[in-house]
């Protein structure tokens, strides 16, 4: 016996699992055979006979009739002695008792089910005896109910079809008694030893459960206008339910309805009044209680399932309902559209009209399509999953649904929208973003979305007129169109719609929230000289970028990141600066405030070990080519190699070239004299900004600059060297040079600093980006390298790519990779046009003007 109780406890959550799948499957079959009893078209036909408030009254009585039943939750949990939240009370009892109500076989299914929701924290044992007292209660009113309905059958006068189940009223009528002194004579830890406070509770539980099931059957009856005798209809009402309890047929079909219908039909209430009646109280008492309780078993099974497997499956849920969501609202606004622009044509195609439920259940152009372009333009804002949305789409939904209720009754309707709202109010948590930011991408679908359908509309009036060839008209006969006027309504409903769509875009997008915070050269300079930085750091004292600080948890500023915002991407320049150890932490809180705001951030040019750490945040990539390191450790200009640069040095140095470190404060006629050689390299080209430095006397001012003279002290080039907040790598911003400077000006310049940054500790010099080196070389590279590879091989018309590249490698001693990410929710195209425009707008505030390719491609790497 010991080694059977062992098996059952290794196997208890294997069984207990096999038992709600059993529970479940029986569920599932026996709402299909009550499916296949109710007739659709027959409860649309009742539906609108009755008057709405009678049917509001109907589901009420139902409802009610549920809520004695939580008397056995209350006293089971009082003898498990354990305190449960009320709410989760409610939401368990009525689900255990709702699914009981459908699954029957004598009240087991619900004993299993509290075994399942309030025994998980108590004894096995334990619970086993506060069960078995529950259960063996569970009857007790219906038997009370049994010996009412024999003295009416006994002393209500003769009524042989009555008398005939009395046998069956006796059977049911000894079950209380019989029970009543078995608890009172045993002494057992299972029947007996309940408490008179109990058993009174457990009794008048089940009373109140009968009478709720007797009183809804008898009102919803009275609601139809149905006359009949109680005296006459209890009796019979309470044999059927002996009978199908009896049979333990789960939800006492068949055996139930078969006594029913022939019963009442005795009494004199016609067939299809009984069918009827009987179809409403099975919905009002059974089904719709029952579906209210698979939410609750939904939530509860769902909260068990996410608490043992670390919220994975309800954040799956929760994700699958939002997608869901904005597939539904947007297949409905666009069939609704449709409907009221190609009417006909849901008439000829079969499949047409089976795909769309909305066809023929709105009555005039005009709400069709004003209700057709709500649902697009609120699936708009619900794929973009900003709360404002939340409300304005419950609003159109109700709104919908009574229409529908009022107007023009359909099942199909209301269904899909009950499902709509049910996935509307489930994804309330996945509408989190604070305001609405009107991305390209989504620009471009719903631009084509809209211009389709307004196109389409405009097409039909104009195939419509009677100006048009009619011999033309047979070939496309589904575009015919009722008549002008009705066409002209609909118009009319488009022109309004579209007013209303840049209103309800202008309400979501809020207050329009900018994050990050314009550019504090004090803190930014605090935080570069307490925790670093890099080569990029330099840039964001070039003002034209917003910077994102991050805080750690002891309040110290310790991360720095400068970006700038274009359209919903915050385009991220270079790896963040400052302390290491904080850049995960920092990155996240980034990521986290821009997408709460409704942006996409893209790190633009960022090292290898980026990579990784966003990939985990569900970010692609593409390689945007390599920077050139020298290790100046080993850099010298002896050998053979070095032969050219040598004597690019003499003759310099032969020729009194002299170069020279100017640290600043600088004078203003240094100054100016530095303008002059940078107008003179610019000539006509417009200074660029973003990813290089642009000539800004305050942004000069912060470094020193690296100059050639020549023989009369003049500067004919000139690069600032910029700081990097650490001692191990150097790098120049802005390299500039005089039209009539010598030929090999910029080797000198660039020998000369890699001789001074060596002898001062700097261990290796980052010349920059070569663009698209190395970028899509093997077959297996993503496509939009490859196609970068091509730009890289065939795009010399436009910019040296190659020469660039070969410049560098005469000092590169190695070339490290740098990547762009971007969130998967972004298009490569758009982002790449947004880094373009980003990088590439001159300086002089006119950002938002996009250049010609090949202007970009010859203006982008000064360095």
């Amino acid at each position: 016996m010991k080694s059977i109780i062992q098996w059952f406890k290794k196997r208890l959550g294997l069984i207990k699992m096999i038992f709600i799948i059993s529970v479940l499957f029986i569920v599932v079959s026996e709402l299909l055979a009550i499916g296949k009893t109710i007739s659709f078209e027959q409860l649309g036909a009742i539906f609108q006979t009755l008057p709405f408030w009678k049917l509001l009254l109907m589901l009420g009585i139902g409802l009610l009739a549920v809520v004695p039943m939580f008397g056995y939750d209350i006293v089971l949990n009082r003898t498990l002695e354990q305190k449960v939240a009320p709410a989760y009370l409610l939401e368990t009892s009525w689900m255990i008792n709702s699914i009981n109500n459908i699954a029957g076989f004598g009240g087991l299914v619900s004993i299993g089910l509290r075994s399942e929701f309030y025994g998980k924290e108590t004894d096995g044992k334990k619970v086993v005896k506060a069960l078995s007292k529950i259960l063996i209660f569970l009857l007790a009113g219906l038997s009370i109910y049994s010996l009412i309905s024999f003295l009416l059958v006994t002393l209500g006068g003769k009524n042989p079809y009555l008398e005939q189940y009395s046998i069956w009223l006796i059977g049911g009528g000894l079950y209380f008694p019989i029970v009543l002194l078995l608890t009172m004579v045993r002494k057992d830890e299972y029947i007996g030893d309940i408490p008179m406070s109990s058993r009174l509770q457990l009794i008048l539980t089940s009373f109140l459960e009968w009478t709720g099931v007797l009183l809804s059957f008898l009102l919803i009856g009275s609601l139809m206008g149905i006359s009949f005798h109680p005296s006459q209809v209890i009796p019979l009402f309470i044999a059927a339910s002996v009978i199908g309890i009896v049979s333990m047929i789960p939800g006492e079909l068949g055996s139930f309805d078969i006594m029913m219908i022939l019963g009442l039909s005795s009494l004199g209430i016609p067939r299809e009044t009984v069918i009827v009646w009987l179809l409403l109280f099975r919905l009002f008492y059974y089904i719709i209680p029952f579906l209210i309780g698979v939410v609750f078993f939904v939530k509860n099974l769902s909260h068990t399932l996410n608490h043992r497997y670390s919220g994975v499956p309800r954040e799956l849920a929760i994700e699958v309902s939002h997608k869901l969501l904005v597939v539904l609202v947007y297949f409905s606004g666009i069939m609704i559209v449709l409907s009221a622009t190609i009417p006909e044509a849901f008439t000829q195609f079969h499949w047409l009209k089976q795909l769309n439920p909305w066809s023929f259940h709105l009555l005039t152009q005009f709400p069709a399509i004003i209700l057709g372009f709500s649902l697009l333009i609120i699936g708009r804002g619900l794929a973009a999953r900003v709360s404002r949305a939340y409300i304005p789409a419950i609003a159109l939904i109700l709104i919908t649904l009574l229409y529908t209720l009022f107007k023009d009754l359909s099942w199909s309707v209301i269904i899909l929208l009950s499902l709509l709202l049910i996935f509307v109010i489930s994804s309330k948590k996945e509408l989190y973003r604070k305001q609405f930011v009107y991305s390209w991408e989504m620009r471009t679908f719903d631009g084509i979305l809209f211009a389709v359908l307004a196109l389409l509309y405009a097409v039909i009036g104009v195939y419509n007129l009677p100006s048009f060839p009619h011999h033309h008209r047979r070939f496309i006969s589904f575009f015919l169109f009722p008549s002008e006027k009705i066409w002209f309504s609909g118009l009319l409903g488009i022109l309004l719609i579209t007013f209303f769509i840049f209103i309800f875009i202008r309400y979501l997008q809020g207050n329009k929230h900018q994050i990050g915070e314009p550019l504090d050269k004090k803190r930014a300079l605090a935080l570069l000289n307490n925790y670093g930085g890099n080569t990029d750091s330099q840039l964001v004292f070039l003002n034209d970028k917003n910077m994102y600080i991050y805080s750690n948890t002891a309040g110290e500023e310790t991360v720095l990141l400068q970006f700038k915002t274009y359209n919903n991407k915050c385009v991220v320049m270079g790896d963040p600066s400052g302390n290491s150890e904080d850049f995960p932490e920092a990155i996240q809180q980034f990521i986290h405030e821009a997408d709460l705001w409704g942006y996409l951030p893209v790190f633009y040019e960022v090292s290898e070990s980026l990579v990784m750490l966003l990939h985990e945040y569900g970010y692609d990539f593409i390689k945007m080519g390599e920077e050139a390191h020298v290790d100046l450790v080993s850099f010298s200009l002896s050998g053979k190699k070095r032969r050219a640069d040598r004597a690019v040095m003499n003759r310099f140095e032969k020729e009194m070239y002299r170069f020279d470190i100017l640290s600043p404060p600088f004078l203003p006629e240094t100054i100016a004299e530095l303008r002059s050689v940078s107008d003179e390299w610019l000539g006509n080209r417009k200074e660029k900004g973003f990813s290089l430095g642009f000539f800004s006397e305050e942004y000069l001012q912060l470094s020193d600059i690296a100059v050639v003279k020549n023989q009369k002290d003049e500067i004919i080039a000139f690069a600032n060297i910029m700081p990097t907040y650490t001692k191990k790598e150097g790098t120049i911003d802005l390299m500039r040079y005089r039209q009539d400077a010598p030929s090999g000006v910029m080797d000198f310049l660039f020998i000369s600093i890699f001789n001074d940054m060596k002898n001062n500790g700097i261990e290796y010099f980052n010349m920059g980006m070569a663009p698209l080196a190395n970028v899509g070389t093997s077959r297996k590279s993503f496509i939009q390298e490859r196609i970068a590879f091509l730009v890289y091989n065939f795009g010399s018309t436009f910019y040296s790519f190659q020469g660039l590249r070969a410049y560098k490698n005469k000092y590169a001693s190695d070339w490290v990779p740098r990547y762009t990410l971007y969130s998967r929710d972004s298009s490569i195209i758009y982002v790449m046009i947004a880094l373009l425009i980003i990088d590439n707008a001159p300086i002089d505030g006119n950002q938002k003007k996009i250049h010609g390719i090949k202007r970009i491609l010859k203006n982008r790497y000064q360095r």
